[in-house]
């Protein structure tokens, strides 16, 4: 992994929901100075900082029988869409306490959280995606080092489209997760590493690395 700059961290639900621990604490060093949330990750975030769970997440075949159960996180994310703060202990949160950017990239019907919404709330989840893609061409057409964790369809869409039209050169984009995946191996590694490993594994060496 490439020292001495700051990271684009693009994360999939997995990452909040195996090391979220190890990633506040990359959070809280600072090494990071945007953080990508798919439409998994964010509501994971929301949930765990204000839910007592038994486990990291609600098992699918109880959610196909009454997903009310996820009402108040989504309520949380859809606020988060509309401008207001985000749980106080949430990754986002602390981010945004730190100065890091924080964008949200999901499509349409793919996470729970969005069916407690209307039509007017998915077309302000289009708008902030438009403005978040817009900025993160900006950002792309400056040397970078982008990472994707834990999401294997949305964040590589995402990055090839933004690289495509940012025209990047001098970057470096690496892809983690604990198991080899189509789209972060063919859309972002080809552009550095994949590292097949746990994102707490990663996350811990990350953190002691200058």
């Amino acid at each position: 992994m490439a020292t001495g700059m700051k990271k684009i961290l693009a994360i999939g639900g997995a990452v909040i929901k195996t090391a979220r621990e190890e990633l506040r604490q990359v959070i809280e060093a600072e090494k990071i100075e945007i953080l990508i949330h798919n439409g998994g990750s964010i509501f994971h975030d929301f949930q765990l900082a204000t839910e007592d769970l038994p486990s990291h997440s609600h098992p699918i075949d109880e959610l196909t029988e009454d997903y009310s159960c996820n009402r108040p996180a989504s309520r949380m994310v859809w606020d988060w869409v509309y401008g207001s703060r985000a749980p106080k202990d949430s990754l986002t949160d602390l981010c945004l306490h730190k100065g890091i950017d924080v964008f949200l990239f999901t499509g349409h019907a793919c996470d729970y959280w969005q069916m407690f919404g209307d039509p007017h709330d998915w077309s302000k989840l289009g708008e902030e995606a438009y403005f978040s893609f817009k900025s993160l061409i900006r950002r792309f057409r400056k040397p970078f080092h982008y990472i994707c964790m834990g999401s294997a369809v949305i964040h590589p869409e995402v990055f090839v489209k933004v690289l495509s039209e940012a025209k990047s050169t001098g970057f470096t984009a690496d892809v983690v997760d604990f198991k080899d995946m189509y789209r972060p191996r063919t859309r972002v590694a080809k552009f550095g590493t994949y590292y097949k490993m746990t994102h707490k594994e990663f996350l811990t060496r990350w953190l002691t690395t200058k």
